[in-house]
């Protein structure tokens, strides 16, 4: 009995340090890097994005990216439609990063300012394509 309560307090323990291999300052840096790609690519669209998490497991090789689609709502009514910003509609989203198992898959760090790795680029595209439909006010 005393050697599978070990066993089973080993195991909890292991996936405990197993489970997010970014430190707070990489996942920061990544959600930067993914954001200062948006404006050139996926932000160019109807929708405004805010990245706001980064969660990566070095067990299943997986990272949780938490994201919001944003969409402002504008003064288009009356005789002189203004356009100001009257308020914003938000859709939180999370999918998961597969094939990512550490911060040098994500971020060239040979580069002075960094920039995304290729692969993980594509993969984070792939990510707010596949929920776009999440999007508020998706037709």
């Amino acid at each position: 009995m005393k050697l599978l309560l070990s066993l089973a307090l080993l195991l909890s323990f292991q996936s405990a340090f197993a489970t997010n291999f970014l430190t707070e300052d990489q996942e920061s840096e990544t959600l930067t890097q993914i954001d200062n790609i948006c404006g050139d690519t996926w932000c160019e669209g109807d929708y405004d994005y805010s990245f706001n998490e980064l969660k990566c497991d070095s067990e299943t090789n997986t990272c949780e990216l938490t994201f919001e689609f944003i969409l402002y709502v504008h003064d288009e009514e009356g005789a002189h439609p203004s356009y100001d910003i009257i308020g914003e509609q938000r859709a939180e989203v999370t999918c998961t990063l597969a094939g990512v198992s550490s911060y040098e898959q994500m971020v060239d760090t040979s580069l002075r300012y960094g920039g995304l790795i290729h692969e993980f680029y594509e993969t984070v595209g792939e990510c707010i394509d596949e929920n776009y439909d999440q999007a508020p006010g998706f037709y």
